[in-house]
C-alpha cells in the first residue's frame, strides 16, 4: 500500500514539475515579444524577422536549461511545496534572463543597440542575443545544480553566480573585441555586427558557449557551502576565468588542426564565411564541453 502511494506521489511530483515547465515554454513567445515590445505573430509571420525567431529559439532553449535546473534535485514534501518551489526558481530564472538581456544590451554591447537591431532583422545581432540568452540560461541551470538547495539563501547564493558570471561574459566579449581591433587596425568588432556580419556573431557564439560551460566547469571543482559565501563565490569566478583560458587554448590549438591551411580570420572577417565560423564555433563549445564534463 505504501509503495502505490509513494509511486502515485512520484508521478504527481513529476506531472506539477512537467506542466509547469512545458506552460512557461509555452509562454515564453508572447512574454519575449511582451518584453520587446512588438506582436510577436507580426514579427514572425508578417515581416519574417529571421533575427527575432533566432532570438525566440535561443530564448526558448535558455528557459528550457533553466527549467531543467529547478525540476533537479530531491522532490519537495508535498505537491504544493514542489509547484511552489518549481515555479519558485522558474519566475527567479525568468527575471534573471531578462536582467541579463539588459546587462548584455547595456554594458557588455554598448556600441549598439541589439534590441533595435533585431528588430530590423539583423540576423548577426539575432544570434548575438541568442547566443547571450542560451549562456546565462546555462549559467543559471550550473548554479542551480551547484547550491541544491531550495532556501532562500539557495535562491540568494543562485543570483549572486549569475551576476559574478557576468564577468566572466564581459571578459570574453572584451577579449574578442580587442582581438578584432588588433586584426583590423581599430576597427570595432561591434560596429561588424551591426552591420549584419553574420560570420563573426556565430564565431562570437562559440566563445560565448565555451566561457559559460567554464563557468559549469568551476563548479565541479568547488564545493557549494553556505558560510564565507562571499570568499566561495569570488574563488569560483577566479577558477571559472582560468579553466575559459584554458578552454580557449585548447579550442585555438584543436583550429589550427581542423582549419589547417585555411585563413581563418580572412575567410570570417572578411568574406563572412558561414562555414568556417560554423566550424571553429563549434570547436569552441566541444572543447568546453569536454573540459566540464571532466571537471564537472
Amino acid at each position: 500500500m505504501n509503495d502505490d502511494f509513494s509511486l502515485w506521489a512520484t508521478i504527481g511530483i513529476l506531472s506539477v514539475d512537467l506542466l509547469i515547465a512545458v506552460g512557461a515554454i509555452c509562454a515564453l513567445r508572447y512574454l519575449q515579444g511582451l518584453l520587446a515590445g512588438v506582436d510577436t505573430t507580426t514579427e514572425l509571420a508578417a515581416r519574417d524577422n529571421y533575427a527575432f525567431g533566432i532570438s525566440i529559439a535561443g530564448g526558448t532553449l535558455a528557459l528550457a536549461l533553466v527549467l531543467a535546473g529547478a525540476v533537479s534535485g530531491e522532490a519537495s514534501d508535498g505537491l504544493l511545496a514542489e509547484a511552489w518551489n518549481v515555479a519558485a526558481y522558474a519566475i527567479v530564472g525568468i527575471v534573471l534572463l531578462k536582467v541579463g538581456t539588459v546587462i548584455n544590451d547595456q554594458v557588455i554591447f554598448h556600441q549598439f543597440s541589439l534590441k533595435q537591431q533585431v528588430h530590423e532583422n539583423n540576423i548577426a545581432a539575432g544570434i548575438v542575443q541568442a547566443a547571450n540568452l542560451i549562456a546565462l540560461g546555462l549559467i543559471i541551470n550550473t548554479a542551480t545544480y551547484w547550491v541544491e538547495s531550495d532556501s532562500w539563501l539557495g535562491t540568494f547564493s543562485v543570483i549572486l553566480i549569475f551576476f559574478a558570471a557576468q564577468v566572466v561574459l564581459l571578459a570574453v566579449t572584451w577579449l574578442r573585441g580587442r582581438i578584432y581591433e588588433k586584426r583590423h587596425k581599430g576597427e570595432r568588432l561591434q560596429i561588424a555586427l551591426e552591420k549584419g556580419n553574420s560570420a563573426l556573431a556565430i564565431r562570437y557564439m562559440g566563445h560565448l558557449l565555451s566561457a559559460a560551460f567554464g563557468v559549469k566547469a568551476a563548479s565541479g571543482l568547488l564545493a557549494y557551502q553556505s558560510f564565507g559565501l562571499t570568499g566561495l563565490i569570488f574563488n569560483w569566478l577566479f577558477v571559472a576565468l582560468v579553466i575559459t583560458a584554458v578552454i580557449s587554448g585548447l579550442a585555438a590549438l584543436a583550429r589550427r588542426a581542423v582549419l589547417h591551411n585555411i585563413n581563418v580570420v580572412e575567410e570570417v572577417d572578411e568574406q563572412q564565411n558561414i562555414g568556417v565560423a560554423s566550424i571553429e564555433a563549434t570547436l569552441f563549445i566541444a572543447i568546453g564541453l569536454i573540459v566540464s564534463s571532466l571537471l564537472g
